[in-house]
């Protein structure tokens, strides 16, 4: 868990560029009137964010009707996707480096942060210091994901607007020298998209010269649905 307040200043990660939910602007004028744990802030919807998630579930429905036409290899590959991707969320973002209940070496952090990469969940920096924030400041407006704005909103409508400029202003002051330190961290932060790119072709390839699968439409059953259920199943 989170330790001292850092400076911000010497945390570099802390003040850069939120490329799945960026910061919330400060609300102006406006006539939302105010609810307890949102202080009439704006809901500033990130459109790119909705349309997104939208067509990832989208494809993981039409998912389903391709399981009747899988080979049970496939079927089976599809499931260890998403095993594999719950992973990197459950034991590596959020058990090890959130949390800090285990130590692993090199390779078990290298293979975690590649399966996290997995999950389109953000980067392990993110994920981990929005989590402490989370636990630090439960159910204010400075959790990501604050309860008291509604059912919807803490499960997956905080991924559809910009975050509150508290939860950035809290981020910012949380000790996360220790997420710095670990080079897995900072390498998957900068190359995240590519690492995301990676594992998609890593499916793909597997999928197609392993298991011999070729259904056209099979990569919604071995990534858009392990993606989509990692979403809903793990997103708190």
């Amino acid at each position: 868990m989170s330790g001292p307040a850092a400076d911000a200043g010497k945390v570099p990660f802390c003040d850069a560029k939120e490329e799945i939910r960026p910061g919330l602007e400060s609300s102006e004028g406006g006539g939302c009137p105010e609810r307890p744990g949102a202080r009439g802030q704006r809901q500033n919807i990130v459109w790119r964010n909705v349309v997104l998630m939208s067509l990832l579930h989208l494809g993981a429905v039409y998912s389903l009707v391709l399981i009747p036409k899988a080979k049970p290899l496939t079927l089976l590959w599809a499931y260890f996707c998403f095993l594999l991707t719950a992973l990197g969320v459950t034991a590596g973002a959020h058990r090890l480096w959130s949390h800090r209940s285990y130590k692993a070496k090199l390779p078990l952090r290298i293979f975690l942060a590649v399966a996290n990469s997995m999950a389109f969940q953000n980067d392990i920096f993110e994920w981990s210091r929005d989590h402490r924030v989370h636990h630090k400041y439960s159910e204010t407006d400075a959790d990501p994901h604050n309860a008291r704005r509604g059912f919807f909103f803490s499960h997956i409508g905080w991924l559809f607007v910009r975050k509150h400029r508290d939860v950035i202003e809290k981020g910012r002051k949380l000790d996360v020298t220790d997420l710095l330190a670990d080079p897995v961290v900072r390498i998957q932060r900068k190359k995240g998209p590519n690492q995301e790119a990676a594992c998609e072709m890593l499916c793909e390839w597997h999928q197609g010269h392993i298991l011999k699968a070729t259904l056209p439409g099979l990569h919604f059953l071995c990534c858009l649905m392990p993606h989509a259920l990692s979403v809903s199943l793990e997103v708190f």
